[in-house]
């Protein structure tokens, strides 16, 4: 039965994982992390709920939580770090593989520094889940569950009011987002919802407005005809 329940988990988790690539764009990092999280927190409270019981009837549903719960990360917090961190691949957001979200909001600078950060903490944080989560259960039993329910939950405010949308945003519309945010002193999940899809034009415009140009560079480069970098501050 064991076997069974490992393959069918399997196939629903490839199942949503490639739904997912078709509406990361279209949904928006916001809303699949918020919504992702929301999934997962529940199907954690459905697995602790039904373990109370401890009794077989109860434990069927203990596996229906499991399967919400891969369906959840599959379809949104798996591709958002590969396709544009206390949970295994199974209980996310602390395992929440994100090489994508810190490479487009981070500054040049920085990004390969944060992408080394992202995925370093990334298989810390799966080799702990390995080690406690075994302890955990022979503990506290379903209280683990209940603990990963938490987790997740703690990371919806989080999300919130810190996660700026990036969809469909090149990297130097991400920099204005932040530029803008720090120079209008706004949140910047406020000044991404305020800034509109700029085109070619409109990104060097409103880079010298916010100071991303300097303005002796600009004319340099125009003068041997090349763009200067943006870059946030």
């Amino acid at each position: 039965m064991s076997l069974l329940l490992g393959g069918v988990n399997m196939v629903v988790y490839a199942i949503f994982a490639t739904v997912s690539w078709f509406i990361i764009e279209r949904a928006g990092r916001r809303q699949l992390y918020l919504w992702g999280t929301v999934g997962q927190g529940l199907s954690m409270v459905l697995v602790f709920a039904c373990l109370i019981p401890d009794t077989p009837s109860a434990a069927k549903g203990a596996a229906v939580g499991l399967f919400t719960y891969i369906a959840s990360f599959g379809a949104t917090w798996l591709p958002l770090p590969w396709v544009s961190s206390l949970i295994t691949m199974t209980w996310s957001p602390l395992n929440r593989r994100p090489q994508l979200y810190p490479a487009e909001i981070s500054p040049i600078k920085t990004r390969a520094k944060a992408n080394a950060l992202s995925t370093c903490s990334n298989w810390l944080f799966n080799f702990l889940i390995v080690m406690i989560t075994p302890v955990m259960i022979s503990n506290i039993g379903w209280g683990t569950y209940l603990f990963f329910a938490i987790v997740n939950a703690c990371f919806i405010p989080i999300i919130y009011f810190f996660y700026p949308e990036t969809k469909r945003r090149s990297l130097e519309e991400i920099d204005i987002i932040f530029a803008k945010g720090y120079c209008e002193n706004m949140s910047y999940v406020r000044a991404a919802k305020e800034l509109p899809f700029l085109a070619d034009e409109d990104i060097d415009r409103m880079a010298k407005r916010y100071g991303l140009v300097d303005a002796n560079e600009e004319e340099e480069a125009d003068v041997i005809g090349i763009v200067p970098p943006i870059e946030k501050g």
